[in-house]
């Protein structure tokens, strides 16, 4: 929790005793709270936008791909949305941005039909 502004570039933060780090820090080193989600918390996206009725989120860029417990997941940029989001494939399937990003990365982590050469 912030205390008070010290100055244009640094707040003083009230810190629990157990924290050995000094209580004035950098606004560089400072985030908003909604910024910083929990692990495994899941933030609320930006409202979705209407394509040929139907309400969808835009995606700006895929940035990574991972086999996590067996399941192939994109970091995925949302549009509007800051923190970058950890997305099952299944929910991003067919995306331009997913295509763009195997273009880009041959290597990493695909759907099965590309990797075997398939469509």
């Amino acid at each position: 929790m912030v205390i008070r502004q010290i100055s244009t570039y640094a707040y003083e933060l009230a810190l629990p005793a157990s924290i050995r780090i000094h209580r004035v820090q950098p606004v560089s080193l400072l985030d908003p709270v909604v910024n910083d989600p929990l692990k495994g918390q899941r933030l609320n996206l930006p409202p979705p936008v209407e394509v040929d009725g139907e309400e969808e989120h835009h995606v700006s860029s895929v940035e990574d791909s991972r086999m996590y417990r067996n399941e192939l997941q994109y970091l995925i940029r949302w549009a509007g949305y800051h923190p970058l989001m950890w997305e099952p494939a299944k929910s991003v399937d067919g995306l331009q941005a997913v295509d763009e990003f195997h273009q880009r990365y041959l290597r990493k982590p695909g759907p099965l039909e590309r990797v075997l050469g398939g469509p």
